[in-house]
């Protein structure tokens, strides 16, 4: 963790990132009328007004110009938010902790032999688009770790991620900062008790499609969806960081390991 990321920081240009939720679209003009708007090339950090989902979105924005994103909740859970003030934002901007995460990248070979490259900060997850499941072969690192998977999809998430789909699915939770992912089938028939695995964040993960055209399957990356998929490489980019910043009262580290013993 980086402390006190852009504390000497005197004034803040500020780019908002505003969600179309009406929570959001409420206090948009307000925040603007305070703070002011940047256009995005020429922002300091960006805002993020919203949920979970304006958070992904505003960080994917951060990357090209590789500035801080902070989160003000105005969604339904905001894991990722920090609460809400319309007042103080410049002092809690200086006085906000950092820390940096890494995307997933998603390389997709489809049915017609065409590549497609995303992001993805929470997972990249295959599922299958009819009632038949679909069927997977899983290499780790070009070693097959398991020929033939049965089931409805399966996903790899980083830690980020590790509370959002991943949870959802039965997936471990992964501490922010953690060298690992999560590898978590999504409805496994067979084998029907793989619950998954944990693998360095340093690996590439290779899934091949079996039998697409009578099983076709989907991949995404986030909200970003390729159909008719035969292949699939998932590595982290540890070349992009994702800078996200929390007010000190709100530490990340402590909410993912309360997470772990929620029982809500």
């Amino acid at each position: 963790m980086i402390k006190n990321a852009i504390k000497r920081v005197k004034s803040l240009k500020i780019h908002f990132h505003i969600a179309k939720n009406k929570k959001a679209k409420i206090v948009a003009d307000e925040l603007l009328n305070l703070y002011g708007q940047v256009e995005l090339s020429k922002a300091e950090v960006i805002v993020a007004v919203g949920g979970d989902g304006a958070m992904l979105a505003a960080m994917r924005e951060s990357i090209t110009y590789n500035i801080p994103v902070f989160g003000l909740n105005r969604g339904n859970i905001g894991f990722l938010m920090n609460e809400f003030q319309k007042l103080n934002l410049i002092d809690r901007l200086k006085d906000a902790n950092e820390i940096i995460v890494h995307p997933l990248e998603m390389i997709v070979i489809d049915s017609k032999n065409k590549k497609h490259v995303e992001l993805a900060i929470n997972e990249v997850a295959i599922f299958r688009r009819t009632h038949q499941s679909a069927i997977i072969s899983i290499k780790i690192d070009n070693t097959e770790r398991l020929n033939e998977l049965t089931c409805d999809g399966v996903m790899v998430a980083t830690p980020v991620g590790s509370t959002a789909y991943n949870l959802s699915a039965h997936g471990p939770i992964l501490p922010i900062g953690s060298e690992l992912l999560a590898l978590t089938p999504i409805s496994p028939f067979r084998p029907r008790r793989w619950k998954g695995a944990l693998i360095k964040n340093k690996s590439v993960v290779e899934f091949n499609i079996i039998n697409s055209k009578l099983r076709p399957v989907s991949a995404s990356a986030d909200a970003k969806e390729v159909k008719n998929i035969e292949k699939v490489f998932v590595s982290q980019k540890h070349n992009i960081n994702l800078r996200i910043l929390y007010d000190k009262t709100n530490s990340m580290e402590d909410k993912y390991l309360k997470e772990q013993f929620s029982i809500g």
